[in-house]
């Protein structure tokens, strides 16, 4: 199976290239990171430090190409609407028509649960469950708006498109959960929204990545659908975090706020950070506030029974993972 991955260079693309290099496929890794691209390229991947927002044809680069990946997103709490805009649909839009003229046969779509998250508490979400009118950042309208898109592309006998919502990635190459959490126990204080009571999935990234390839392997009847990807487990943010500490030896002052003085803070901050520091991620933002103060928690049985998806890391084994 010749393959190409976007987002080769971030977390979960680069989980699904380790995964298909190991497995003996021939892989195309697509990324910005340069040094990322040499360490796959040294795996045996031919890498394309490519921008897909640049307007050339992204064709002939699907020469061949039997399977897409499109792990490639703007994934931010901050940033202008039109940079999401432009890398998340129009960028989706363009290579989706490029693997339908080059005779892609699988594409498969990573989406974001963050579309589900409305500022409420809610459990055990299938796949199905209501979407708010008013997404909680630019970053959730954005993928929810690319997958409806990469889902509209689904062509029995043709091009067979699968999306699937990974919660909360950790482990090799995570730039977000794991290196945001331990940044702030490591100033000394560990802040618990809610008390630190909302509950969590979260995903390793080589159970994430197999789901993107069981994906594939199963797309001639999964094609046309979304997925939730979780480990299986579910945990209090709290939990989350003092395992964390344990295995870093960190010992954090916690520091409880309620919801609504945190989500007054962030409020604050984003409109301080728009007029003088609009470049920069405030220390708080809206999103986070929302994320690990409200619960948020998804049913993983679509994707058992259909693409045979069974999670293998817990959460401890992950955390040594990440800390080796």
């Amino acid at each position: 199976m010749a393959v190409l991955i976007t987002g080769a260079t971030g977390c979960l693309g680069g989980g699904i290239a380790r995964q298909l290099l190991a497995a003996g496929m021939s892989v195309t890794a697509q990324g910005r990171d340069a040094a990322a691209g040499a360490d796959l390229a040294q795996k045996g991947a031919r890498f394309l430090p490519l921008d897909l927002c640049d307007p050339g044809s992204l064709t002939p680069f699907l020469a061949g190409t039997e399977t897409v990946f499109h792990c490639a997103a703007l994934s931010s709490a901050w940033g202008r609407a039109a940079d999401f805009q432009a890398l998340n649909v129009d960028a989706t839009r363009r290579l989706l028509e490029a693997a339908r003229a080059s005779g892609v046969q699988r594409f498969i779509f990573a989406s974001s649960p963050s579309i589900y998250a409305d500022g409420t508490d809610r459990f055990d979400l299938a796949e199905d469950a209501l979407l708010p009118a008013r997404f909680a950042s630019h970053y959730a309208r954005t993928k929810a708006e690319s997958e409806a898109l990469a889902l509209s592309y689904d062509q029995p006998g043709t091009m067979r498109v699968v999306a699937l919502r990974p919660r909360a990635i950790y482990g090799r190459g995570d730039r977000a959960l794991m290196p945001r959490l331990l940044t702030a126990m490591r100033r000394g204080t560990l802040p618990l929204i809610a008390g630190g009571e909302a509950l969590i999935d979260i995903t390793h990234v080589s159970d994430a990545a197999r789901a993107m390839v069981l994906a594939a392997d199963h797309a001639e009847t999964a094609g046309g659908r979304a997925f939730n990807i979780t480990s299986g487990e579910t945990w209090r943010f709290s939990q989350l975090a003092g395992a964390a500490a344990d295995l870093f030896g960190l010992s954090p002052r916690r520091r409880h706020l309620s919801y609504g003085v945190a989500m007054a803070i962030a409020t604050g901050l984003e409109t301080l950070h728009h007029l003088v520091r609009p470049q920069v991620e405030p220390v708080l933002t809206r999103q986070a506030v929302a994320s690990l103060g409200r619960s948020l928690t998804l049913d993983i049985s679509r994707a058992r029974a259909d693409l045979r998806y069974v999670p293998q890391v817990t959460l401890a084994e992950g955390i040594r993972d990440y800390a080796a």
